[in-house]
């Protein structure tokens, strides 16, 4: 694959992907953990990373999602409204509106994300000879907790995956093309990760919210340990390793 990126990292935008319109958990963006909204842990953490230049949530043009919009404005953060099925398009025009160089993407569904790990990936791709990478979950071998971090790739090659990219299943997940090995993108794309640290190296951990079950079990978390908005990535891991050990007792 040709290199598409200017001197990276250049302009760091990083998009949130959210609506209210989850099949499995409708509504899920605006319900509350420790008393705040499940976006608004999401945003301000992510607040706190000190290598994005922007950050955008990007949501839907539907009525129901309003309620996202006025939530991140009322912190402060940018958004954009767009298409609730062509996810690829919301990001990509997000991505130019903002002027982004490089774009990290985030889903909002990970409460306890850190700005930190967030920062560790940026650098690691500014040092890195690839296309893409992440730290969100456990891929090539990372060894990653799943939730702490995001994905990140140059705009141009975001832009060019809008432009080409036609089956629905991948205009509807930003990055599935970089993955499913049935398309050139998959074949060319250089792909890596960093190596998780220790503190984070729990690949069988979750933190993501796909259901109201999960959410139940992340508020019965901060109940028991006093997790915070300011908690680092670290911290979560222990309280739910412990957790899971005085459930077993």
């Amino acid at each position: 694959m040709s290199d598409p990126r200017p001197a990276r990292p250049g302009r760091v935008v990083a998009v949130v992907q959210a609506r209210m319109g989850s099949s499995r958990f409708p509504g899920k963006m605006m319900a509350p953990l420790a008393g705040r909204p499940l976006l608004a842990w999401v945003l301000e953490r992510l607040k706190r990373a000190q290598r994005l230049h922007t950050l955008v949530l990007a949501t839907t043009e539907l009525p129901r999602d309003a309620a996202l919009v006025e939530l991140a404005q009322s912190m402060g953060v940018a958004t954009f409204t767009g298409s609730e099925s062509d996810v690829l398009d919301r990001f990509s025009q997000a991505a130019r509106q903002f002027g982004a160089d490089t774009v990290v993407r985030v889903c909002a569904d990970n409460p306890f994300i850190d700005g930190a790990v967030v920062d560790q990936l940026v650098d690691f791709y500014a040092a890195s000879d690839c296309d893409y990478a992440c730290n969100h979950l456990d891929r090539l071998g990372s060894g990653f907790a799943d939730g702490f971090g995001a994905e990140i790739l140059p705009a141009a090659l975001l832009h060019r995956l809008a432009a080409e990219c036609a089956e629905p299943r991948h205009r509807e997940h930003v990055t599935l093309a970089l993955w499913d090995e049935t398309t050139p993108w998959a074949r060319d794309c250089r792909k890596t990760c960093p190596r998780a640290p220790a503190a984070l190296a729990f690949p069988e951990l979750r933190f993501d919210v796909d259901e109201p079950a999960h959410l139940q079990r992340l508020q019965s978390l901060v109940d028991e340990s006093g997790l915070t908005l300011d908690s680092p990535a670290q911290d979560c891991v222990q309280a739910l390793l412990a957790s899971q050990a005085g459930g077993r007792a």
